[in-house]
């Protein structure tokens, strides 16, 4: 039967390396960054500033995700594992933050946030393939569905860290670093795993010289593009939620007594507790069900119902409960499609490397909103036309849950806790 605890202590450092990963790049964009490019950009023009590194840290990441996936597949074939490579991220992240601490010009920001985004993706990189070179697959959905708590919980470190640098300078980098350094060292040290996996999936086409099946590329092509189309709206609101509730505050809901800013605090706070309750529950669930592609597929259209009402709310409560509803959606498809994806590429000698295609599907969306964004911001159009962009990413959370029924669900375990026990380490 399915192990009743949640995790094995090998799953538990692995989740807690994930968790530092993602803190290692939130406190960045959220925080430190904004705030280094608001002291020094008076002269330099701070907004244009701050979007232009968004949108060239986005591209570097793009890129650099692919080949941190390449490096740790060479060190796997080497070494028999991943631990080398999630070494030298980590060794790359800590000079990436001393570059970043002391620059006070333009020029050297700039090339510290690339520096930067090609460090954190040789973490991510090589940590990232974790899930499918160890983890069973009747394991698979349970521990996606933790690693996918990451970026909310990273969220909450943003407190933790203007509380104890509350000004720009070296501090918040420092201790940034060492809550890194923290989360990850212990799985380095202690490496609980042993052998990886052998794939669970029964009657797997032949693969070509490359390691790729027709059902391998056919489902991850499915996976990227449905990944894509629910990240549109996760972008947008992500990243212009403050403009448009500001926006609303001046219009159909200005007789409220909240500000933008405590408006935009309380929806963050619940919207990342129901992202991670989304995660965990959808995760397991799927798990439980040996079904992945019926709760992507529920889970995308919840999306796109959160997202309509989120466009048409007619007062706060609504607003509120909307945007919390598509954060747990959003969390539970990226937790069941996580799963999804690492057991299909299991058998795969090249697991770094395809996610990084995958990731892909994250980090294009962004750059894709950021463009269109900084156009409609020109023309003033953002906040006034943000209802109907909308309306827009909730087809798209339609269409990619149209693509997840064209999947082809192929699990190698039993439901209903029915497969044989097993875990990690």
């Amino acid at each position: 039967m399915l192990r009743k605890s949640p995790m094995s202590a090998a799953e538990a450092l692995y989740v807690l390396a994930y968790l530092g990963a993602n803190i290692a790049f939130m406190p960045i964009l959220v925080l430190l960054l904004p705030r280094r490019v608001a002291s020094i950009g008076v002269a330099a023009g701070g907004e244009h500033l701050l979007g232009l590194l968004v949108l060239a840290g986005g591209i570097t990441a793009s890129l650099a995700n692919i080949v941190a996936g390449r490096i740790s597949d060479r060190a796997m074939t080497r070494r028999g594992n991943r631990r080398s490579a999630i070494a030298g991220g980590l060794a790359c992240l800590s000079a990436s933050y001393g570059v970043l601490a002391f620059s006070y010009s333009p020029p050297v920001l700039a090339l510290g946030v690339i520096g930067f985004q090609v460090a954190v993706n040789l973490l991510l990189g090589p940590i990232g393939p974790l899930i499918a070179d160890y983890i069973p697959d009747e394991r698979k959905g349970n521990i996606a569905g933790f690693l996918n708590c990451g970026v909310p919980v990273a969220n909450g470190s943003v407190a933790v860290i203007a509380w104890a640098a509350p000004s720009d300078g070296s501090t918040g980098f420092g201790v940034t670093m060492a809550l890194v350094a923290a989360c990850v060292l212990p799985l380095l040290v202690l490496w609980p795993f042993g052998a990886p996996l052998k794939s669970q999936i029964a009657a797997m086409p032949t693969a070509d010289r490359r390691g790729r099946t027709p059902f391998l590329l056919r489902n991850l092509a499915l996976a990227w593009w449905a990944r894509f189309l629910l990240q549109l709206g996760a972008a947008l609101l992500t990243n212009y939620l403050y403009p448009y509730i500001a926006f609303l505050m001046r219009g159909p809901m200005a007789p409220s007594r909240l500000t933008a800013d405590t408006a935009v605090g309380w929806l963050s706070l619940w919207a990342a507790l129901a992202a991670c309750c989304g995660a965990v529950a959808f995760g397991r669930l799927s798990d439980m069900l040996a079904d992945r592609r019926s709760l992507m597929i529920g889970s995308a259209l919840l999306a796109a119902l959160a997202l309509t009402g989120f466009a048409a709310a007619p007062g706060w409560w609504m607003l509120a409960v909307a945007y919390a509803l598509f954060h747990l959606a959003q969390a539970a498809f990226f937790s069941v499609e996580a799963a999804f994806v690492a057991e299909i590429i299991t058998s795969s000698p090249k697991k770094g490397r395809w996610l990084g295609y995958m990731n892909l599907a994250n980090t294009l969306p962004a750059i894709l909103i950021t463009l269109l964004a900084m156009q409609a911001s020109e023309r003033g159009l953002l906040a006034g036309a943000m209802h109907l962009v909308l309306l827009v990413c909730a087809s798209a959370c339609i269409l990619a849950a149209g693509l997840c029924f064209a999947m082809r669900d192929q699990l190698g375990f039993a439901p209903r806790g029915l497969c044989a026990e097993g875990g990690a380490g």
